[in-house]
Order: C-alpha cells, then sequence, then structure tokens
C-alpha cells in the first residue's frame, strides 16, 4: 500500500468511525429512555402490592355505591381516603401515559384488570365531586387510563380470530 492509498483509507474511515459512533450513541439513548420509563412504572406499580394499597384497593373494588348521593349517605370514615389512595395510584399511572412516559402495552400487562375494576366503582363518586366542587379536572388521568384501556381491551377483542360459533 501506498502512502496515498493509506491516507485515501484514513480520510475515508476517520468519519465514518465517527458516523458509526453517533449511531451507537443513539441508540443507546434510545434504549436508555425506554429503560427510564420502564423504571418510573415499576416503582410506581410496586405501591400496588403493599399492604395498604391492597386494604383501599379492596375497599373500593367492593363499593356498590351507584350514585354520589348514596356515596354520601353510607359511605364509612375511610371510605374517602380509600377513594384518594386508589385514585391519586391510577391517576398517576394515566398520567405518565398520556404523557408517553408508559406504553400502554406495559400498562394493560400490569394493570388493565385493576382499572377496568377501579374506575367504575369510582366514577359516580367523582362525578359528584367534580360537580360539586366546580372541579372538572379531578380524577381525569384516572378516567382517561380507565378509557385508554376499555378501547384498547375493545380493540384487541376485535382482532382475536372468531371461531365457528362466533367465539374466540
Amino acid at each position: 500500500m501506498t502512502l496515498d492509498t493509506i491516507q485515501l483509507v484514513l480520510s475515508i474511515a476517520a468519519p465514518l468511525a465517527v458516523l458509526i459512533g453517533v449511531i451507537i450513541a443513539l441508540l443507546q439513548l434510545r434504549n436508555q429512555q425506554r429503560l427510564r420509563q420502564l423504571e418510573i412504572v415499576m416503582r410506581l406499580y410496586s405501591t400496588f402490592g403493599e399492604e395498604g394499597f391492597v386494604r383501599h384497593y379492596q375497599r373500593v373494588s367492593s363499593w356498590k355505591y351507584k350514585t354520589y348521593a348514596a356515596f354520601r349517605k353510607k359511605n364509612k370514615p375511610d371510605d374517602f381516603i380509600s377513594l384518594l389512595v386508589v385514585s391519586v395510584f391510577f391517576e398517576n399511572m394515566g398520567l405518565l401515559l398520556k404523557r408517553k412516559l408508559a406504553p400502554i402495552d406495559l400498562l394493560d400487562d400490569l394493570l388493565s384488570g385493576p382499572i377496568l375494576e377501579a374506575w367504575p366503582k369510582t366514577r359516580p363518586v367523582w362525578v359528584g365531586l367534580r360537580k360539586e366542587h366546580n372541579h372538572p379536572a379531578w380524577a381525569e388521568w384516572f378516567e382517561y387510563f380507565h378509557d385508554a384501556m376499555a378501547k384498547r381491551m375493545l380493540q384487541l377483542n376485535e382482532s382475536k380470530p372468531q371461531g365457528r360459533n362466533g367465539h374466540a
């Protein structure tokens, strides 16, 4: 190899090495962002299994309140605390979903059942509280999370192949 050939190869290799380095850095940065999102969701999700949260969730999931008036009339002192504890958890997850910091498929894997159960139980109470206190945004990300998950479940069920009797 001549000196000119070596210089030509090096003049091509240098920018190529920089380009490859930039591509690798971008891929690592993208992967780091995904890992950070997963870490945030999992850190929040870890509270879901804590004994205190489980008690509040169990209380909320057993409610039979059809209206806000029924809640106001029949609620127990701890019901409002349970409402807030459960709602704040789902509100946080809904906000992460809305801000695209948590993918819907991950939230589906972790919380599809609980969110689909919790919002319908708390909805009448939140609708009444919103109206009574003139705060229409209260629990909006909780509701957003529920609606997004319900929509996802509908889409997933519609995309399943149907059997001979029309059943999946």
